[in-house]
């Protein structure tokens, strides 16, 4: 689910491309709104992952995730992007990392 919000707000951006559907997308509210599932998602899988594995990296991942896309909600303008973009790196990370460690059931 939070690789298809990653994926679908830039391939909706790339097809529909007019300034409706752009003024639409950065409107503070749907931010805000994209956050809910993203949070829910994240922290109904990783924990559960951590306690099981004891990875540092996981928590490490997820908490720079979270933190980094919180405080995107206090910082406005081109420091929003990018610390929107690395707080998603991380949490993609930390699903990535999960993933890999429930198929491999391997601690580090």
């Amino acid at each position: 689910m939070c690789l298809c919000l990653c994926l679908l707000t830039p391939l909706l951006v790339l097809v529909m491309g007019t300034h409706l559907v752009l003024g639409y997308l950065e409107a503070e509210w749907v931010h805000r709104l994209l956050l809910f599932p993203v949070f829910v998602i994240a922290l109904s899988s990783i924990p559960k992952r951590y306690l099981v594995m004891r990875n540092q990296w996981l928590l490490i991942l997820t908490s720079s995730g979270f933190i980094t896309i919180i405080t995107t909600q206090f910082n406005h303008g081109e420091n929003e992007v990018w610390l929107t973009v690395l707080g998603s790196i991380c949490l993609i990370g930390a699903h990535f990392l999960s993933l890999t460690l429930s198929r491999h059931k391997v601690t580090f």
